[in-house]
């Protein structure tokens, strides 16, 4: 018996953020009928919380004096995962990423710089467009309505439709109403973001101590329906799931928080017993962070900062920023007020006129945690720390007031998901393609190893709009001949 279907596209992208939104306007431009499911009131997803996407070889890098070539993009996307990552896929998206820039350039986006991240030895990929990439969103959202697009918002994916051969044929959603609806389609595109606030899924899938402590830095809506999905008609995940974890963060906090800034410097950190743990030069690498916190037995941990470190961060310099929002060398000036107000709310920030004051503050042993102090503070003097093998930014924690942050590791994206090939085509376990079912941006895995690459600034944005359109090009090539896709 045929299926019977509420409503039928040529497409249908199940998510509405950056790798979605790129299928959409290539799809219906490639002349397919689309529509687009996102569960939440508006469109954006993880993408909106990005600040540029990486791309090699451009127009934009190319107007700017800047080399870097896709040979040298692949082969850090490769060595950062330990040649984990699927090199075919690897090796389409690096040779596309160009044409996305254009892409983008032709759908209104405007880029006013092409940056490296100033925390990392990494390359200068990252294509910041006016506004952001929220500002490349809201041109895309401004294609899909001139090209015909159907969004439905608040309307939940929950399961594929099958054809008696395997095929994926169509989405069963759950409309803003409550309602079931049928949604036919000649291809489905997951494009969910991943499992980022998915404590269950996390917990599944990684190895940290708490992932239920790990928050969500972007979008709370990548729960990982998608991998859910495609597993119940034989999709499967990728054999590397890592996650891009940022940190220290501290919770409750802005991306434009001097406290939160104060508290990723590499100056002292100590654990949840209030012992220095490692060498705090990994706070140059967010990701590096973020992992070193995730795995702590407690899942999270203190940076320690005296009265003189104070001055330093607001008379002088920060040595991390926050991206662009706060940049490497600016000066903390609302640090000593917004740093007042976090000891009086007493949740992540505590204060002791000495060090045995903060101590109790924070609840850790007194003994261990000064003669910890006390050990840093005389490698500090002699510019060398032998504990951890440090050299660089020896701050001592000597003049009081002392002040505790607890810091935390959060998760922007899940950086491996479904099993699919180069052609953003979800796999079987035997490596078969399911006709008719794609997945791209977070929602795929493929790109990574266990981690996000840290040095190819804007690697999972750049990958979530060329996933899409690579997704839709292949899709509707099939769909116009004829074909199932």
């Amino acid at each position: 018996m045929a299926e019977q279907f509420d409503v039928s596209y040529d497409m249908v992208v199940v998510g509405g953020g950056g790798s979605g939104l790129s299928c959409a306007v290539q799809a219906a431009k490639d002349g397919l009928t689309v529509a687009v499911l996102e569960k939440k009131p508006e469109l954006g997803g993880n993408t909106a919380f990005a600040e540029g996407h990486a791309a090699f070889e451009s127009v934009e890098q190319d107007k700017r004096g800047i080399t870097v070539t896709k040979d040298q993009a692949y082969r850090a996307l490769l060595d950062y995962s330990h040649w984990n990552a699927k090199p075919a896929l690897v090796a389409r998206y690096v040779e596309n990423a160009d044409q996305t820039v254009l892409k983008m350039i032709e759908e209104g986006v405007v880029y006013h710089d092409v940056l490296v991240m100033e925390s990392d030895e990494g390359l200068p990929t990252w294509h910041i467009p006016e506004g952001e990439m929220s500002g490349l969103l809201a041109v895309l959202k401004g294609s899909i309505q001139r090209l015909g697009v159907e969004v439905f918002l608040e309307t939940r994916a929950t399961s594929l439709i099958t054809s008696d051969s395997g095929a994926v044929i169509g989405v069963v959603a759950t409309d803003k109403d409550g309602e079931q609806v049928r949604i036919g389609a000649g291809a489905v595109t997951l494009a969910g973001g991943g499992f980022g606030s998915n404590a269950e899924l996390l917990a599944k899938y990684t190895s940290y101590s708490h992932p239920e402590k790990i928050f969500p830095f972007g979008s709370d809506c990548a729960t990982g329906d998608g991998l859910l999905m495609a597993e119940a008609v034989g999709g499967h995940p990728f054999h590397k799931i890592g996650t891009a974890l940022l940190g220290p963060l501290m919770r409750g906090k802005t991306i434009i928080s001097h406290t939160n800034c104060a508290g990723l410097q590499p100056y002292y950190w100590a654990d949840a017993d209030g012992r220095r743990f490692c060498n705090e030069i990994v706070a140059l690498n967010f990701g590096h962070a973020g992992q070193t916190i995730a795995q702590q037995p407690a899942g999270y941990t203190w940076t320690i900062i005296d009265q003189a470190t104070v001055r330093h961060l607001v008379e002088e310099r920060c040595e991390i920023g926050m991206g662009i929002y706060i940049v490497a060398g600016q000066k903390l000036d609302t640090l000593p007020a917004e740093l007042e107000a976090d000891v009086a709310a007493g949740l992540t920030a505590f204060k002791g006129e000495t060090l045995e004051e903060l101590a109790a503050a924070i609840g850790v042993d007194p003994v261990g945690f000064v003669g910890d102090i006390e050990e840093y503070n005389q490698a500090c003097a002699t510019g060398k720390d032998t504990k951890f093998v440090k050299q660089e930014h020896l701050r001592p924690v000597a003049e009081g007031p002392f002040y505790a942050l607890k810091m935390e590791a959060g998760i922007l994206v899940t950086t491996g998901g479904i099993d699919i090939d180069e052609y953003m085509r979800v796999i079987d376990a035997k490596g078969e393609p399911i006709v008719g079912l794609y997945a791209v941006g977070c929602e795929a895995g493929g790109l990574y190893g266990e981690s996000y690459c840290m040095t190819v600034n804007g690697a999972s944005a750049g990958f979530a709009l060329t996933s899409g359109w690579l997704a839709a090009d292949h899709a509707a090539e099939l769909i116009k001949a004829g074909q199932s896709a």
